[in-house]
């Protein structure tokens, strides 16, 4: 066999054996590195109805750090570090907020005539358990005003105050599994994006 035979043989061993290498730490890697940017969340009550329902799972994206008014979020309780929550940002820091009524008021008060926010996604049809009125709060920099959809029956900033944005952990992106709780499948949630 001639030399140069033997050194295109072994150049091109050597390349299938890296190619391989290669493979097999990827294949170890993503999983670690999806962990790392993913990560599923189970919601276990009402707060966030009609958005997000008891028996969602939601994929939260923790990379995501774009925080504005409107978006949803979830962070350590505050109450309890061991929990997680998802809540909706409704102020951010350096603003004055009032929640009067079924109205929240950024910047102003209801009495000078001003409008509230416009909250599509706010629902008061469950029964009043945890609604509150607050304010004038002065969220401060570094910190967000968050409230749940259900404002009767979630709590949020009106009874523990801003979340200070280091306690955010990430946005949930969409819906990756969903059942009620008898256990069916609902079907028409799975794959929904949160919004």
């Amino acid at each position: 066999m001639p030399t140069g035979a033997v050194q295109s043989s072994r150049s091109g061993r050597v390349f299938q054996i890296v190619v391989l290498l290669g493979m097999v730490a990827l294949a170890l890697a993503l999983p670690l590195a999806v962990r790392h940017r993913f990560e599923g969340v189970w919601i276990p009550s009402t707060s966030m109805a009609p958005t997000l329902l008891v028996g969602d799972y939601v994929l939260m994206d923790k990379a995501a750090h774009w925080r504005s008014r409107g978006d949803l979020v979830v962070f350590t309780d505050p109450s309890d570090a061991s929990e997680t929550l998802v809540k909706r940002i409704v102020g951010l820091g350096g603003e004055e907020i009032v929640v009067q009524a079924q109205g929240v008021y950024i910047n102003c008060e209801p009495a000078d005539g001003c409008r509230p926010l416009a909250e599509p996604y706010a629902d008061f049809s469950d029964e009043v358990r945890a609604g509150r009125e607050v304010g004038p709060v002065q969220i401060p920099p570094g910190a967000v005003f968050v409230m749940a959809d259900n404002r009767n029956a979630g709590e949020d900033s009106r009874h523990w105050g801003p979340v200070a944005q280091t306690q955010i952990i990430g946005r949930p992106v969409w819906i990756y599994w969903s059942s009620d709780a008898e256990g069916h499948t609902r079907w028409s949630r799975i794959g929904l994006r949160v919004r």
